[in-house]
């Protein structure tokens, strides 16, 4: 889509103006400890000094130790839950880890002594969210545009981009995809759409965790261009 294309279905504002999804999300960090996740990711920290490791709702540690670092994907997952369906007991992450794996979700092979793995498949994933009463929707290739034009419906975005956005500004994106964050609001003028705004589940510093603003250049240069969206049901998707 182009930008002066989604322009068009834009509120009557200024050429200068911000959305946001119209609700509070609660933030969920994929480690235990978000105060910590700087350490996690610069300083080695080992996963079983996490003082807070039980609220991740693993019952051993070495499931947490195993699983932390691979669930960028499954916090996205309860933020939107939390969000969109507001269940009276939301699930912790790693029941919806669980549920995630019954679903086919998650693909580990062993092949010559080595664990190789796939990562978290969409599909499966959107699955559990409609379990909780989501629409949702899989997107193997989507533009910023396009995905700013979705937030309009009011669909919270899990969008596919290099960790390397949670770090600040001044370290350089070297690679597309890998890592999962929820975009939920952006910034536009005149001249397009200027930044996005997100929770990720592993930004190494407070304002790249919660609320994070991230210019359109170094999203653009982060993202894979795919994700996945859910509205809640009731909601009409594009």
């Amino acid at each position: 889509m182009e930008w002066n294309t989604l322009v068009g279905t834009l509120p009557d504002v200024s050429l200068c103006d911000r959305y946001c999804f119209p609700g509070k999300i609660p933030y969920s960090a994929q480690f235990a400890s978000p105060e910590i996740i700087h350490s996690y990711g610069h300083e080695h920290f080992d996963a079983r000094q996490d003082p807070r490791w039980r609220e991740f709702g693993a019952e051993d540690i070495e499931e947490y130790c195993f699983w932390c670092s691979r669930s960028c994907a499954i916090a996205c997952l309860k933020m939107c839950i939390e969000t969109l369906a507001r269940p009276k007991q939301p699930p912790s992450m790693f029941e919806l880890i669980q549920q995630g794996l019954a679903a086919g979700g998650y693909i580990i092979r062993h092949e010559q002594d080595k664990l190789v793995e796939f990562g978290w498949i969409y599909q499966p994933l959107v699955n559990v969210g409609q379990s909780y009463g989501l629409k949702g929707q899989v997107y193997k290739t989507l533009s910023i545009e396009h995905l700013c034009s979705l937030l309009l419906t009011g669909a919270l975005i899990i969008a596919s981009v290099s960790d390397e956005i949670g770090k600040r500004n001044d370290t350089p994106i070297t690679h597309k995809g890998g890592h999962m964050v929820l975009v939920h609001g952006f910034e536009w003028s005149h001249q397009g759409c200027q930044t996005l705004l997100l929770h990720n589940p592993s930004g190494r510093f407070p304002e790249l965790q919660e609320n994070a603003v991230i210019p359109y250049g170094r999203l653009a240069a982060a993202f894979a261009g795919r994700g996945f969206a859910f509205w809640p049901t009731g909601e009409q998707n594009e």
